[in-house]
């Protein structure tokens, strides 16, 4: 796939620092691309079924994300479709294997890839969320990239693929080693067999976003932390903390005492379809897992 012309890497590097200004984001901060969304005046909605990876309706403002893509998956196609809006595209129906492989030879797929990556993870953030963590890309593990990945808002492979082809901050030979732990892999490493299929790692070092989670998913918090209410459940100790299940939707505060660190975990119905601003409301009809 040709590489883009660098007035056009400009062109998409630009495009998403004037998104992340207009919603008042810093660079250095990770962000949920949901409400950029909402803060620009695009309407996402989560629509049913996997058949497709996503779509830009230019006629309504509107993108549309199916509601079984993996979290990262769904952030990341988001991003890609406000690049679409930023750059005035015509309405866009993205193909599932095309999106999962970057995109194909239009040059306005690429631009809206790139643009997505440095909307999601400009240097500056991926710089800062490293050294809140004192973690050197060079020396740090699967497991730490896992949970840097977790608070930006991409999947693992994302992260890592983006560290070596766009900051250059990883050597080949590290992300060859580095995507030989798998997502699955790591997650069993620090829940054992049979975790759920999403597990998010929030540590004291986790800023400037809620944990957004969705019923049946589970986030490993420190071994202080408490909450009250229905949302999470408590689920015994994990590698490196204690593990919390999402298991009603709603959005409760989770406090560490020792740290005086604090941070609001959102859980929406699983699969949720409709307005990406309401998925976290509380539904009463949602029974707790037994």
């Amino acid at each position: 796939m040709p590489a883009l012309s660098r007035d056009q890497l400009k062109k998409a590097v630009d495009g998403a620092l004037r998104v992340r200004k207009k919603a008042k984001i810093p660079v250095t901060h990770p962000l949920c691309v949901y409400s950029v969304a909402d803060a620009v005046g695009v309407d996402v909605r989560f629509v049913g079924g996997n058949s497709f990876g996503g779509m830009y309706v230019r006629d309504f403002g509107r993108i549309l994300i199916p509601s079984r893509r993996p979290p990262g998956r769904q952030a990341f196609t988001c991003a890609h479709e406000l690049g679409h809006w930023h750059f005035d595209h015509g309405t866009r129906v993205e193909q599932i294997d095309l999106l999962d492989k970057g995109g194909d030879d239009d040059p306005e797929e690429r631009l809206a890839n790139v643009f997505a990556t440095y909307l999601l993870i400009p240097k500056w953030a991926v710089e800062d969320a490293l050294r809140r963590r004192s973690l050197s890309p060079s020396r740090a593990s699967a497991l730490e990239f896992y949970g840097v990945a977790n608070q930006l808002g991409v999947g693992y492979e994302t992260l890592l693929k983006h560290l070596h082809y766009g900051l250059g901050l990883l050597s080949s030979q590290r992300l060859t080693e580095l995507l030989k732990d798998t997502p699955k892999a790591i997650r069993e490493t620090i829940l054992g067999a049979n975790p759920p299929g999403h597990l998010i790692l929030a540590d004291p070092h986790w800023h400037a976003v809620a944990v957004d989670l969705a019923v049946g998913d589970a986030v490993r918090l420190p071994d202080d932390a408490a909450w009250t209410g229905p949302v999470l459940r408590h689920a015994g100790p994990c590698v490196g903390g204690q593990r919390a299940d999402a298991v009603r939707p709603g959005i409760v505060q989770v406090v560490s005492p020792s740290t005086g660190w604090g941070v609001f975990v959102r859980v929406a119905r699983a699969d949720y379809t409709g307005r990406s601003k309401y998925r976290f409301l509380e539904d009463p009809d949602v029974d707790e897992p037994s």
